[in-house]
């Protein structure tokens, strides 16, 4: 099947499974982004996938909501009390069309799979801004291929597309390591990798091949995140291009067209339908991407974008040396009329020509997805190198030496 082919597809089932909940009107599934019902669109989706042992995935898919206003907290606070008055109703809607998902993923790859375990949640998070969260947590039986002491996962998504705003993290246990990841990742971490949108897999990807760091000792069978139950060893098969991965998309961000699908009464109106920021220029404090952090281990627990990095921050060293100083001028870096490449470079070259990505995000208040969209397309049009420091990206002017030992 052509890609514009899948793409039709993916409209179209993302126009029945809004017809199927009731969720939208005709004439408003132009924008997987927009939450139907009303003005309130999500400001970036996080889908976070932990491959478990025994093959089997414990799923987050997360929607996050600036609150940069009234309107918008109050579209929220709305949806968070519905959500909490009708969980099950949520949590049953999602798990019909993961299903389906599912069921479309076992015929191409020829394992048996199943969701279950569905759970929903609304809350507020500091990220650092402050978010509104809707959070769908879910058991994919047998998502990836156990073979001895290997796992290979990906074939369940073959031919996701990404859209600007979304990133796909996923993480592994601590007793595997990374062999083989197709397409190289935007970011890797200790047992994590992460795509950020936008972003087109193509076929046979995504496609990770994790080895147990001790190919002479076999684990115990490992349940489901102590979900209730124990999943089946897969087997491998053939996969169709591009349609599962597409499927699974749709599965997930229809839930964005569902989220008020116990509220479209209009009662709360108004709400900002500002577009998520690109990344490609403008700087509005509220058009921040998707926060995708590592989530390590059967936790799932969502962490700060902006809470790794040192005890001291870099905005701190420099209100103390404005201080001494005795000026307060606007640093170069804030100028509203800069690009976001721009202020990258300001504040690189402020900083004598070389910061840590990490830093970079807490000082000019992005998220990790942001950032690291920023700085591909920096490092893409050669204004921007980078070397590895542990953990950590450290970004450096082009014509700085590369040399980690001076950092």
């Amino acid at each position: 099947m052509s890609r514009p082919a899948v793409r039709t597809l993916c409209v179209v089932v993302l126009v029945l499974f809004a017809v199927l909940s009731g969720a939208v009107t005709p004439g408003a599934a132009q924008s997987t982004q927009t939450i139907a019902g009303t003005q309130l669109s999500p400001d970036d989706v996080s889908l976070r996938v932990d491959v478990h042992e025994n093959g089997s995935a414990v799923w987050e898919v997360e929607y996050r909501v600036l609150l940069d206003d009234e309107n918008a907290t109050a579209a929220f606070e709305s949806v968070r009390a519905d959500v909490e008055a009708n969980e099950s109703q949520y949590a049953s809607a999602f798990r019909d069309r993961m299903a389906s998902t599912a069921a479309t993923a076992e015929n191409s790859t020829g394992r048996e799979m199943s969701v279950r375990n569905v759970t929903v949640s609304a809350s507020r998070q500091q990220l650092p801004q402050e978010y509104g969260v809707l959070t769908y947590r879910f058991v994919w039986v047998d998502f990836a291929v156990v073979e001895g002491d290997t796992i290979r996962a990906g074939d369940a998504l073959e031919g996701l597309f990404l859209d600007e705003g979304t990133s796909l993290l996923v993480t592994w246990p601590e007793e595997y390591v990374l062999s083989e990841s197709t397409p190289t990742p935007d970011d890797e971490r200790s047992q994590t990798v992460v795509w950020n949108g936008p972003f087109d897999f193509g076929p046979g990807e995504p496609s990770l091949t994790l080895s147990r760091r001790d190919a002479g000792t076999t684990g115990a069978a490992q349940t489901d995140e102590g979900m209730g139950e124990t999943a089946r060893d897969g087997s491998s098969g053939d996969s169709s291009p591009f349609l599962i991965g597409a499927g699974l998309f749709v599965g997930a961000v229809a839930v964005a067209g569902g989220w008020l699908f116990y509220r479209r009464r209009g009662d709360v109106s108004g709400a900002r339908a500002t577009r998520p920021d690109d990344g490609r220029g403008g700087t509005e404090a509220g058009s921040d991407t998707a926060a995708v952090t590592a989530g390590g281990g059967a936790s799932g627990a969502v962490e700060s974008a902006a809470g790794a990095g040192d005890s001291s921050s870099p905005e701190d060293a420099r209100a103390d040396d404005a201080d001494a100083d005795g000026t307060d001028d606007v640093p170069p870096w804030e100028d509203e009329l800069l690009s976001n490449e721009e202020r990258v470079l300001a504040l690189i070259e402020h900083e004598g020509g070389r910061l840590k990505q990490q830093e970079v995000a807490q000082t000019l208040d992005w998220t990790d997805a942001k950032t690291s969209q920023v700085v591909r397309r920096m490092r893409d049009d050669d204004e921007l190198d980078a070397f590895r420091l542990g953990r950590e990206n450290v970004l450096v002017l082009p014509d700085e030496d590369i040399e980690p030992d001076r950092d």
